[in-house]
């Protein structure tokens, strides 16, 4: 019975922390490809699956929309996609069950203890390096992050 009660606790936190996510109006792959100067919807659906697929950038399955939506922490004040994203997405654990992109996101959108209590989304346009070291030792075990 508790178990049972932690999980629907569990899966209620969740639930609200990816719905306030949500509502941040997260770019969808035809804006994206529109800052990458792609015209064609369909050219720009197939940059962003390539992009996704080669680990190049992050997509959040958004479930209302039917589609893929790109937290916005990977992309600078023009639209272009920050050059150190890749490398932070080569930390960050990419599982079978994360198809849908959440668990990478609620890492990357939830305050951090290494980063002074700032999210990794929030720290990496300023320090990426930082992030990626924070995210090497959390989930790679990286020896060479000392703190």
């Amino acid at each position: 019975m508790t178990d049972n009660l932690e999980h629907k606790i569990t899966t209620t936190v969740a639930v609200g922390f990816r719905d306030e996510l949500l509502e941040k109006g997260w770019p969808d792959a035809n804006h994206i490809a529109e800052l990458a100067g792609i015209l064609a919807e369909q050219e720009g659906t197939a940059y962003a699956i390539h992009a996704r697929a080669t680990g190049a950038l992050l997509g959040v399955w958004s479930a209302p929309q039917h589609r893929f939506i790109y937290p916005d922490f990977q992309f600078n004040r023009l639209g272009a996609l920050r050059k150190d994203v890749a490398r932070l997405l080569a930390a960050l654990p990419a599982n079978d069950d994360d198809r849908g992109g959440w668990r990478r996101a609620f890492w990357l959108y939830s305050p951090h203890p290494l980063l002074d209590g700032q999210t990794p989304a929030d720290a990496f346009a300023n320090a990426p390096v930082r992030v990626i070291e924070v995210a090497r030792a959390e989930f790679l075990g990286d020896p060479g992050t000392a703190w």
